[in-house]
This record gives C-alpha cells, structure tokens and sequence, in this order.
C-alpha cells in the first residue's frame, strides 16, 4: 500500500503546509544568520520533518475548518518567532531565551525604535503564513477532513518516532574544535548563537521552553586542574575557617566549586601592584561606550583622558541578553552571566563577597552607587547592597530633572558628587544613561546640542544623535575633573571608564566606522571598546594586550593593593603575565595567540607562531568549564562561604 493512501491526504495536505513553511523560515535564518550549506543544514531538515508531522498529527484530529486556524496559528509563531529572534539581534546585539524575559520586555517598551530598526527583509518570515491565508481564502475546500484509523494513526506514530531518532543521532557529529558539543548543547542551549545554528529555530523555540519550565540542575563536573606542589604564591590567603566548614559540607557540588577554586594557580603581584594604593576611585560604566565618542573637538575631556591617560585599545566589551545590567554584574564581580536568566535580578539575593565595593570596604573606602534611572529594569537597590554599596542613589533619590529622552549625565554628576567627595578615601561606582538609543529622536539633550553636530562630515543620521549625547556624558566629566580640582582631590582620584555594550539600536558596525581607526565590520571589532584609566599624574601609555570586561575587577583590585583571591574572579589583572580570554556569549573569543568564530566554527593565528586545533580545543574546553562553574557559583550562592 502505498504512503499516501495510508496517512491519508488530510494529514498529508496538513503536513505539506506546515512542512514548507517552517522549513521555509528555516533556511531563510539561517541564510540571514549562518553559514547555510554545512552538516547543520541536515539536522534542521530532519527536525523540521519531525515537528511539522507531530503538529500535523494533532491538528488532523480536527476540523477542516479549526485545522486551517490551528495551522495558521502555527506557522505565524514559527514566522513570528524567527522574526523576533532576528530583530531582537538587530537591536539589542544578542538572540532571545525566554528565560532573560527582561531582554523580550524591552522590545515591547521600546516597540517603536524596534520596529524602526528592523530591515525590510526580516518581514519575509511571514511569506508563508500570507500565503496560506491567500490559499484559505480562495480554495475553500482545499483541506476536506478524512479521519484516520488506529491502524494509520499507530504507522504515522511509529515513522515520527524513526525520524526523530534519527534526528537526535546526528547529534553525535559535532566538530572538534566547537566549543559545545552538539550533545552537551542540546541538553542545555546555553550558547544560543551556536544553538540556533545546529538546531534551528523551531527546536531551539522548543529547547528553550522545556528548560524553562524544568530548570533541571546542571549536572556537568566541573574540571578541577591539578595544583602545583611548588607554587609558593606572595599573595597568602587564609582559608583556615573555609578548611573547617568544608570539612562538614555534605553538598557534593559546594565540595566540587571548594576544590575548584582552592586548585587554581595564584596570580602573583607584579611591578603595578599596588600602583594607586590609597588614592580615591571613580568607577564608571559609560552607556553605549565607543571609540567614536572620542572627538577632540565635541568630547574634549573624554579625548584628554584617552590620550593623556592609559588606554586599551584591545579592549573587548561583551554583549549579554540583558545588555547593561549583566554588563554592570560583570564590571563588579567578575562572573559568567547566564544566558537563560537576567542573571542580576534572578540572582540578586547572592552573597557577592569578592564584589569590588566589598574589596574597598575592607580598606575603610566609602563605597557608593549612582544611577540616573529607577530600577525599572534592575533590582539595583538589592543588588548593590548585597554587593556591598553603602547606599545605591537611583533617579528618585538624586530628584534626577525629568527631560525629554533619557536624563543628562551632567546632571547626574552634579547631583552625585556631594555625596561622596568630602568622604575619604571614597570609592564611587556610577551608570550613566544619556549615550542610551533611540538614535532618532530630536528631543532632551540631543536638541540642546545639535547645532554642534548636525555638520559632521559623513555621519549619519543616528551618529549625529549619538554624537549629540555624548557631549552631555564629556560635560559630566568635565564637571567632576574641575569640582575635585577644586575640592583638591584631582591629584588623589583615579577614574576608570568601560562601556556596557555596543550603541545598539540598530546603530551599525559601518555607522561607527566613520570614526574609528579600526573597521569595525571585520572580525570580532564590533565589541572592541574603548577601556581607559586616567589620574593627572599618568604617563600617557597604549596598552595593546587583549582584555575584557571580566578582567576589570582584578586589575583594579591589584593597581589598589586590595585584600583579594584572583582565583575567585573569571578575568585576569591586565597587567599580569596569565593568558586572557576574550570570550562572548555567542561562542566567538580572542586572546592574544588566536581569534575564534563559533558560528562558522572558524579560527585564525594573531601572532606569527600557527595555531592549531588543539590550541582552540584547550581554549574551549577552558570557557566551557568557567561558565560551568560560573553557573553552578551563582546557583548555590558559593561565596557567602568566603570572608
């Protein structure tokens, strides 16, 4: 008998219709957003064949006509989905998990600039669900019900089951070099980029929801590296108190982070130890920090810092799926973010006692937090206190002025500074805002200073409005350098800027490329920013060594002289002699030997000396054992252990 006499041509027609158009959005991300003809390419097909028969298979239960909405309604989420996956890249730099809900809430609260961002050819997702809707509308009686019997309905179980097996083996071919295996991603999706590539959207829609609602505990053993017999480290930690209440410890992976981390080699001091020691600390996340803010005509105070301070220029800013929150949680405690969750607020109850402020708080530093905006979007007021702020101050508690567009850093400056400059020694976290996108809109600061930008020579549009911001965020620093000047701590303060993420909203690499002496479409320099460190006294000095986010709380930890295990922190002192890695969410890192490209599963030598897969083997394996125990530290709260 033949195959379609036996399913029948209801669930055939059902299957056709739902077939093509999820295969449809498949290729057409994937195009978009990967490298199309690879092994991949299989996989996805194999998976699409296997949840349009399942859906097929409900649907053929139903009526003609509750079967044309239950497709309709299918194929839009499938359409909608990758739409939303693409767009949300677009704006915001990262891929959707429904468990970071705060990255899919911004796209509804800033709707508008999503919309706006998006380009013309993200709309061909819904093609087919268009399409069907013409087919529905003019061919009534194209799909005409015809039940099928058990016999049918048990074959049409038993070939979906096949084929899903046979889907789920392909699992097992996976790259050498690739920094999950197909397998360990499967089991939790944790590197979307990467998941979406090997999955395709649909499955990983699926994989996403079903760990959602699971939440299984990660169960993968950390790699513990063998210590050495004869380090004999100059920093001393006593971990006496730590050695006894482990000796009591019954949970087995609080035992597995204890040894973890007590095995790692000791970063040892070096000849910038100590280089600030005493001196006050102005620590500042910059909004939608880039190397194009840098203008020695609009921006003369951030262009006198970079060049009269010391500036790293192979400086990789990472992008997380809540953007400047997980950034912040990065600059403070130096731990992978995970990419399922808004890592601050679902883990804002945390002991974070190697956190930077606790790090001052045991020199006597006044240590504070500033923010020109309510936590509407982050549980700041827990957060810092449990990291040890003495007082976090928001948009309510400066009586920030309400203007159009986001709040001016000036301003934010003006009103911060009282709080802190008379305490001694001070130490002075603060998050600007006013550099945040839209890109578009004429009000608040960018109309204030328009008439200095709106002639700039080859910009567009959006850099002229993101030009006009950062002539407010210069003047903050322009007010805090003459105010301290004449407090008479200019000499005693040392400042240090990072910024959060790339100008997002739809602000492209090319865009900035009009103001940057690197380009920014090539590689991994989208997320090269600007990391700079200035106090009036500073010899001028490029430093070129490849560093990140993760690596800011040690290094300022040891230019401080401050009581700290390096251990317990992901990044590397900058000025150390260990091996930093670069490394982002979606896979790709860079260190000083080699560049690494997760999506293509691609690598290139930085150096004259070759590097081989081995080399991108260890570098993975590294990265895929720190997220790992990154993920299980913040999942039992480890360093509420640790004094």
């Amino acid at each position: 008998m033949k195959l379609g006499e036996i399913m029948k041509q209801y669930f055939l027609k059902i299957y056709f219709f739902l077939f093509i158009s999820f295969l449809f959005n498949e290729l057409l991300f994937k195009v978009m957003n990967f490298t199309f003809f690879d092994f991949s390419l299989i996989r996805i097909i194999l998976f699409t064949l296997f949840i349009s028969g399942v859906i097929s298979f409900i649907i053929s239960f139903l009526s003609s006509k509750t079967a044309k909405i239950a497709i309709l309604i299918s194929v839009f989420v499938y359409s909608f989905y990758s739409f939303l996956q693409i767009g949300l890249y677009n704006l915001m730099g990262n891929y959707l998990s429904f468990g970071a809900g705060e990255a899919l809430g911004r796209v509804f609260e800033f709707v508008g600039d999503f919309l706006k961002s998006l380009k013309i050819q993200y709309y061909l997702f819904f093609i087919p669900f268009i399409v069907l809707i013409y087919l529905f509308i003019k061919y009534k009686n194209i799909l005409v019900y015809e039940k099928m019997n058990n016999k049918y309905k048990l074959l049409v179980v038993m070939l979906l089951a096949i084929l899903n097996l046979v889907s789920l083996l392909t699992l097992n071919i996976s790259s050498k070099t690739q920094v999950m295996s197909n397998k360990e991603l499967y089991k939790s999706p944790t590197v979307i980029g990467v998941s979406l590539k090997q999955f395709g959207t649909g499955r990983f829609m699926w994989l996403d929801i079903k760990n959602l609602v699971l939440k299984k505990e990660n169960t993968t053993p950390i790699i513990v590296p063998d210590p050495d017999p004869e380090e004999d480290p100059e920093r001393k930690i006593d971990y006496t108190y730590l050695d006894e209440i482990m000796q009591n410890q019954t949970d087995s992976t609080i035992l597995e982070l204890y040894n973890y981390y007590t095995s790692l080699p000791m970063t040892p001091k070096n000849e910038m130890t100590g280089y600030f020691k005493g001196k006050n600390l102005i620590y500042i996340m910059v909004e939608a920090y880039d190397m194009a803010a840098i203008h020695e005509e609009l921006t003369p105070n951030l262009y006198k810092m970079a060049n009269q301070g010391w500036y790293f220029e192979n400086f990789y800013v990472q992008e997380h799926s809540c953007a400047t929150g997980e950034s912040e949680f990065v600059g403070l405690v130096s731990i992978v973010p995970l990419t399922t969750v808004c890592t601050p607020n679902s883990y804002k109850n945390n002991n974070y006692s190697q956190s930077i402020f606790k790090l001052f708080n045991k020199k006597d530093y006044y240590s504070t937090s500033y923010h020109n905006w309510k936590d509407q979007y982050y549980e700041r007021k827990i957060i810092h206190n449990n990291m040890g702020s003495t007082y976090f101050y928001n948009h309510g508690d400066l009586k920030i002025t309400s203007i159009g567009g986001w709040p001016s850093d000036l301003e934010l400056m003006q009103k911060a500074l009282p709080h802190f400059v008379d305490e001694e020694p001070f130490f002075s976290f603060i998050i600007s805002s006013t550099m945040h996108f839209p890109y578009d809109h004429f009000i608040g600061v960018v109309e204030k200073n328009w008439s200095k930008v709106k002639d700039l020579d080859g910009y567009s549009s959006r850099m002229k409005h993101y030009m006009a911001k950062t002539i407010d965020f210069d003047q903050s620093l322009g007010y805090l350098i003459d105010e301290l000047d004449k407090a008479g701590k200019l000499d005693d303060t040392v400042f240090i800027l990072y910024g959060d993420h790339h100008p997002l909203g739809g602000m492209t690499s090319a865009e900035l490329n009009v103001s940057s002496t690197i380009d920014r479409t090539k590689d991994l320099n989208r997320y090269v920013k600007p990391l700079i460190i200035y106090n009036i006294n500073l010899e001028p000095t490029v430093y070129s060594q490849v560093g990140s986010t993760y690596d800011i709380v040690p290094t300022i930890a040891n230019l401080f002289d401050l009581e700290y295990d390096p251990r317990l922190y992901v990044g590397k002192d900058l000025f150390s002699d260990e091996e930093r890695i670069a490394f982002f969410p979606n896979g790709n890192w860079i260190t000083d030997k080699a560049m690494y490209f997760a999506s293509k599963n691609t690598f290139k030598s930085l150096t004259d000396e070759e590097v081989d897969e081995s080399y991108i083997k260890e570098i993975n394996s590294k990265i895929k054992n720190t997220i790992n125990v990154s993920t299980k530290t913040l999942n039992k709260n480890y360093f509420k252990y640790i004094r």
